[in-house]
């Protein structure tokens, strides 16, 4: 390697360094876990209602109802949230977060998906170099979120084993800065 050569390489590493790409990547990395835990593992805990009837408008449902002329209705009848939920296609047998997914949208700061499908893990939001957040941004969203959190207890909170995880990427990212 040349004195030239060297000099570029750390160069770099300076640069590494002083934007904290091993925490970034850390950050990132346990933001896409919290989003599939939160998100899309089963078992936020609890139960769907399967007595009390309910009416929703159909902007607010992932599969649109029609009527019997076969136009768009504006809003849609299900005897309970949890034939709601099966109506949409979820196992209304396990409790999830997701409807629309726009609050998993907002919550992961990515675009909103009405698939079935798994949805982008987005990015965890920057604030400075050493201060990544994650952040609900609409207020319909934190009426949603705060509900939730009534209901099922604090899901947002790292887990163990999160927490471990973030640790272990951070320093194996940041010794892998020093020997690159």
């Amino acid at each position: 390697m040349t004195q030239a050569e060297y000099i570029a390489k750390l160069n770099r590493q300076i640069e590494q360094l002083r934007t904290n790409a091993p925490l970034a990547i850390a950050a990132q990395t346990v933001h896409a876990m919290r989003v599939e835990r939160i998100f899309d593992t089963p078992g936020v805990g609890g139960s769907y209602n399967r007595t009390k009837p309910i009416w929703v408008k159909n902007t607010e449902l992932r599969r649109k109802n029609k009527g019997k002329s076969g136009k768009a209705q504006k809003t849609s009848y299900f005897s309970s949230y949890y034939a709601l939920k099966q109506d949409q296609g979820f196992d209304p047998n396990v409790v999830n977060l997701r409807l629309t997914n726009d609050l998993q949208s907002d919550f992961a700061n990515s675009a909103k998906t009405n698939g079935t499908g798994r949805p982008p893990s987005g990015k965890v939001i920057k604030v400075s170099n050493s201060l990544y957040v994650e952040a609900i941004r609409r207020g319909n969203n934190m009426v949603k979120l705060k509900a939730n959190l009534k209901r099922y207890g604090n899901f947002l909170a790292f887990t163990p084993a999160e927490r471990a995880k973030f640790h272990e990427i951070n320093r194996l990212e940041f010794l892998k800065l020093l020997q690159g």
